[in-house]
């Protein structure tokens, strides 16, 4: 369980700083790139991307202790929840460019059953053996 939840923090942890550094930088030349209108308030865009590059920092910090983070792991599927469902929302309400949603498929709806899977794991595992 150890290796695969630290591979798969690890994992989470790199893609969102690959996905975040370019936002935070330079967000109007990232939009362009991606071929969206860039955003009206570019310093959104950096708080977001600024805060994905935080929770990077702590997919990584999970992935180097998870028994002993275990506590930070609810985080992980909560940040991926709202980041997912608050893209899918402006996606329905057409205020979110469909290229965005199909980006947070890949970078926050894939990683929620995994990262509840392990939140749930180690809270079993810690419950029935009377650790806390």
């Amino acid at each position: 369980m150890n290796l695969n939840g630290k591979l798969a923090f690890r994992i989470a942890a790199i893609v969102n700083w690959l996905v975040a550094i370019g936002g935070f930088v330079d967000p109007t030349k990232l939009a362009l790139v991606a071929g969206i209108p860039p955003a009206n308030y570019a310093f959104l865009v950096r708080i977001w991307t600024g805060m994905v590059i935080m929770f990077g920092a702590m997919f990584w910090e999970i992935s180097s202790d998870m028994e002993g983070k275990r506590y930070l792991i609810k985080y992980a599927w909560i940040e991926k929840s709202v980041t997912a469902l608050s893209v899918t929302i402006g996606y329905l309400f057409e205020r979110a460019p469909g290229k965005i949603l199909i980006l947070i498929v890949f970078t926050d709806y894939i990683w929620i059953p995994m990262f509840l899977h392990f939140d749930r794991l180690l809270r079993r595992r810690y419950h029935d053996s009377g650790n806390r």
